[in-house]
């Protein structure tokens, strides 16, 4: 949300979309991360195996949305930990494959099911969409997450709009 106020008050510029995501998302997941190993916390939204964590959410949806394309990385190929690793570097989404494999023991299918489950669908497009609904349904319209924003000015309690319906769409 910080960053989105960043935006809403102009201090960030359409622009800067892929370098706050790529530089300064990933550097607070970095340290995210550090934090929850370092101190052995629990992510706040953790669904065990039966969920994705909503923490994780934000940059599975990036993640996907940066693998839209690509022609050589396909969803059935990030279970293997050798692709997440080799890609960790370069793919959001495979750098959260990667610290799922460091921080859970077992086989992926049963430490992360849903993420096994995602793994079929035939192209990152679907992915990606997939991944936006499941976060409306799933953070953004459940009140623990929400109960602690403070509404104002940057962020409205009023509804958005409905986008206008285009042709086409099903």
């Amino acid at each position: 949300m910080f960053l989105f106020c960043l935006y809403k008050i102009e201090a960030l510029k359409e622009e800067d979309c892929p370098a706050t995501v790529l530089q300064i998302f990933t550097k607070y997941l970095e340290l995210v991360r550090k934090l929850q190993q370092t101190y052995r916390m629990e992510p706040a939204g953790s669904h065990g195996v039966w969920s994705l964590d909503d923490h994780q959410f934000i940059p599975f949806l990036w993640g996907s949305a940066q693998l839209i394309g690509n022609p050589t990385l396909q969803p059935h190929h990030f279970p293997d930990p050798k692709i997440a690793a080799e890609n960790a570097k370069d793919y959001m989404f495979m750098n959260c494959i990667e610290y799922i494999n460091k921080v859970k023991t077992g086989l992926f299918a049963e430490h992360s099911n849903q993420l096994w489950n995602i793994s079929a669908v035939p192209y990152w497009e679907k992915v990606n969409s997939g991944f936006l609904k499941m976060y409306k349904v799933e953070v953004l319209s459940k009140y623990p997450v929400i109960q602690h924003v403070l509404f104002g000015s940057l962020l409205s309690i009023s509804p958005a709009a409905s986008p206008a319906p285009t042709t086409g769409d099903s």
